[in-house]
C-alpha cells in the first residue's frame, strides 16, 4: 500500500484515502465520493473517519479547510515558481 505526505506535512495517508480528502476538499458527501471512487458509502465513511482521527479534526468541514488551505499554499508556491522560474 502506497502512502502520501499529507495536508500537514507529517500524517502519511494512503493513495485512497488522499482521493477521500480530496473529496471533501470539493464539499462532496460520502455517497458522493463513494459513487466518483466506485466504493461503497460505508467504505467512504471509513475513510473520513480515519482521516478525521490522523488529522485530529472535530469534523468533515474542518478537515475540508485543511484541504483547501493546502490547495491556495500549493497555488500561491507553483504561482511563485512560474513568476522568478524556480522549480
Amino acid at each position: 500500500m502506497r502512502h502520501h505526505a499529507g495536508v500537514t506535512g507529517g500524517t502519511r495517508i494512503t493513495e485512497r484515502e488522499a482521493e477521500v480528502l480530496a473529496g471533501l476538499g470539493l464539499h462532496l458527501t460520502n455517497a458522493q465520493i463513494a459513487h466518483r471512487l466506485h466504493i461503497s458509502v460505508r467504505t467512504a465513511e471509513t475513510h473520513v473517519s480515519s482521516l478525521l482521527r490522523k488529522y485530529g479534526c472535530a469534523d468533515r468541514r474542518e478537515l475540508s479547510e485543511l484541504v483547501e488551505d493546502a490547495w491556495r499554499l500549493t497555488a500561491g508556491k507553483r504561482l511563485v515558481s512560474e513568476y522568478d522560474g524556480s522549480p
